[in-house]
C-alpha cells in the first residue's frame, strides 16, 4: 500500500522542470510537518490542487514580488518564514505550526469534499 509520502513522491517523479521542484518542496514539507503528507496527498487527487497548480500559484507570487525583474528564494529546510515554503504550504492549507487536523481534499474555491461531521444529538421526538 502506498503511503501519503509515496503518493507525493510519485506525483513529483511524473512532473517535469520547475513543477518537479515544487514537488520537492511539497515532499520536504510533508516529511517535516506532522499531518502534512496526508493533506497534500489527498489534495493531489484533485486536478485543481496538482503540483502544476501549486507551481502556477508560486510563479504568480514570484512575479508579483520580484524586485528588478528577479525573484530568488533558496529553500534550505522547512522554515515557516521562507516565502517558497509558506506559499506551497498555504496552497495546500498545511499549517506550518504543526497543528494539522484531519486531511480533507480541498478545492481552489475553499470548498471541501470531506463529509460534514456527524452531529451527536438525540432528537427525543424521533423516539415517539
Amino acid at each position: 500500500m502506498m503511503t501519503s509520502t509515496d503518493k507525493i513522491r510519485a506525483a513529483m517523479n511524473k512532473a517535469e522542470g520547475a513543477v518537479q521542484a515544487v514537488g520537492g518542496v511539497a515532499l520536504l514539507i510533508a516529511e517535516h510537518v506532522p499531518g502534512a503528507a496526508d493533506i497534500i496527498a489527498a489534495d493531489l487527487e484533485n486536478a485543481d490542487m496538482s503540483l502544476g497548480a501549486a507551481y502556477k500559484v508560486l510563479e504568480d507570487y514570484a512575479r508579483k514580488h520580484a524586485k528588478r525583474y528577479c525573484f530568488a528564494c533558496p529553500v534550505a529546510g522547512v522554515d515557516p518564514e521562507n516565502e517558497v515554503i509558506r506559499c506551497i504550504a498555504d496552497f495546500y492549507k498545511v499549517p506550518l505550526d504543526g497543528t494539522a487536523a484531519e486531511p480533507e481534499t480541498q478545492t481552489l474555491g475553499g470548498e471541501s469534499d470531506a463529509p460534514e461531521a456527524a452531529v451527536d444529538e438525540l432528537d427525543l421526538l424521533s423516539l415517539l
